[in-house]
Parts: C-alpha cells; structure tokens; sequence
C-alpha cells in the first residue's frame, strides 16, 4: 500500500561511519529496492539469513502474488481459509493495529478502486466508493483458532501498510539474533537503525522533502529505533491540478484530506511505526499530536503549509534543514 524507492522518502547519511568496511546488500522485495548494511564477522551471514526471511514474509502476506496465504484468504468469498500459525499471529496483530475509520487492514476493495500506482489509475464514482467502502472493517477479519481465518461481507486484506515494518523487525532481530551489534536496515521508506554506527556515533537519517526540491529538509539522530514515513508524495496521480494519493481515509474511501505531506514516526517497533505513520497521516495534525501525546509516540509532521511540527521527545535528535526551500518550523 505504502512507500517506494529510498531517495524518495529517507535519505541516509554515513559520513563518518568509521574505518571498519561493512557488509551489505541490495535486494528488491514487496514492489521495492531494500539495503542491508551490517558490521562484524558474522554480519555477511546475518545479511543473508535477514534476506531470506524478507523473501518468506513476502510469500505468506503479498495479495498480488498467487497462493499467498492472504491472495487464497481474499479469494475465497468469505469460507473459512486454513493458513499458516504465522499467517494468522500477523494477522492478529495487524488487526489490534486497526483505529476504526482512521487505519484498517481491509482496505483492500477501496485501494483497488482507485488504482493508485498502476496504469488503471482513475477517480472512481461516489457509488463505487461507497460499495467498496461498506467491506472495510477490521470485524470482518475473523481469526478462529490460530490456524483458519475469514473475511465477511466482502471484505479484503491488504497488509502493504504495515509490510515492511514487519519485515524490517524480522530484519533486525535476526541481526541480533546472529551477533550484529551494528546496522542499517533500509526497506524502501522503513528504517531500522541497528545499534549504534561502528564509530559509535548515531545512526543520521534525513527525512525528504515532499516537494522534492531538495534531498532532505531535516535530519535525525537515531541508535536502536525505526524510522518509518508515510506520504502523499510516493505514490500518486495527478488529475485537473488534484494529487490522488495512495493514503487512503477509510471513513470516505478516498485518499486523504488532512492537511499533510507526511509523517514520519520513530519507534523500537517498526510494525507499529509502519501502522502509526498511516494513522497520524489520516487523523492530520491536531488530532495526530493528541494522538501521540495520548498514545507516547514520538513523530514529526509536515503540513500542506511547508510548516514542521516534532512531538517533544524528538527535539534533542533534530535538525531543521528546510530553511532554503520554504519550511518553518512551528513553534
């Protein structure tokens, strides 16, 4: 559902990495270019081992892929599907992820209306989005036993919002598991900063500009976090001057109106900063910076305006760099 190519979310930096040479790799998984970066002896086999699980994710949860277990969930008009354990534990807790009508794993009829990223891209009539609008509900998720799932009254999952975060936990934890005390992790638009840098320095990620006329507008100081954007800037169309993009409202089964270019999130897990970039964006910003006051998540908001807004916890790690393309911070 969400994110694509690294310079047009997160750039990186890693000046000053240090002399140690790192072990890395690029692959492309889930409709996007991913880096592993990794330092110590065993970081070449920590990579490949993280690689591979980033493949398997990609065969139980892609809905575009045949016989995934979600593609045979989708298709099986609403019978009982038996799936793997694993299947159904990410789909448990992608449904307690769900905030009803603001971020909701069924959105799949609605983003399939409008085709947002494909060569069928198109605005849809009122009727069909209100058709496809009626299926979305985390209710109709029902998971029976650990094993077996449905989908009532048409319902389909799409996981896009929250793939990658998934992936990248699974990434760093093997990582950890195989003794990398050291690495970046770049899966399209989600970050995981292992550690600290082999200098043991923090890791410095910058958050893009949604305009795009510069590489970043701000920078981050992060060790032993995720970094995760979500924005109206990454996948889209554009249609008599209107952007329609890939941020879908549940509540009117169209892409968002709230008032914002994007939201980046910082968070240990990057499942759950995957779900809450999507959910801050949706909310906006009032109703976003209450959200992470009453919810202890830490974020940075950019709105229509060029106006940058960062919840308390992240101002000691921030560094305004918007000043020559037109961004102000807020106060």
């Amino acid at each position: 559902m969400k994110k694509i190519i690294l310079p047009l979310l997160l750039l990186l930096f890693c000046a000053g990495c240090g002399a140690a040479k790192p072990s890395e790799t690029a692959f492309f998984a889930m409709d996007t270019y991913m880096t592993i970066q990794a330092y110590g002896r065993q970081a070449e086999t920590a990579i490949t081992k993280a690689v591979q699980s980033v493949f398997a994710l990609e065969n139980l949860i892609s809905r575009t892929r045949e016989n995934t277990d979600i593609a045979r969930l989708n298709a099986a008009a609403g019978a009982e599907t038996q799936l793997s354990p694993e299947t159904c534990e990410l789909l448990s807790k992608v449904k307690s992820l769900s905030v009803p009508g603001v971020f909701d794993p069924t959105i799949a009829a609605v983003s399939d209306l409008w085709g947002i990223n494909t060569e069928s891209h198109r605005i849809p009539s009122q009727a069909e989005i209100d058709a496809a609008r009626a299926t979305v509900s985390a209710d109709n998720l029902i998971i029976s036993d650990g094993s077996h799932a449905r989908l009532l009254n048409g319902a389909k999952v799409d996981l896009g919002a929250v793939g990658k975060g998934i992936a990248a936990d699974r990434c760093a934890e093997i990582l950890r598991e195989n003794g990398v005390k050291s690495a970046m992790v770049v899966l399209g638009g989600n970050i995981y900063a292992l550690g600290e840098k082999s200098d043991d320095s923090a890791w410095t990620v910058g958050i893009a500009d949604p305009d795009g006329n510069a590489d970043y507008i701000a920078t981050l100081e992060v060790q032993d976090t995720s970094v995760v954007t979500t924005g109206d800037y990454e996948r889209y169309f554009i249609k008599n001057g209107i952007r329609y993009h890939h941020v879908f409202d549940p509540s009117t089964g169209a892409p968002a109106r709230s008032g914002l270019r994007s939201v980046t999130v910082v968070n240990e897990s990057s499942t759950l900063a995957d779900a809450r970039s999507t959910t801050l964006f949706v909310l906006g910003l009032k109703k976003g910076l209450q959200y992470c006051a009453d919810n202890g998540l830490e974020a940075v908001f950019i709105t229509e305006n060029k106006e940058i807004y960062i919840t308390e916890g992240l101002r000691d790690r921030f560094t305004f760099r918007g000043e020559g393309v037109g961004y102000v911070m807020a106060p």
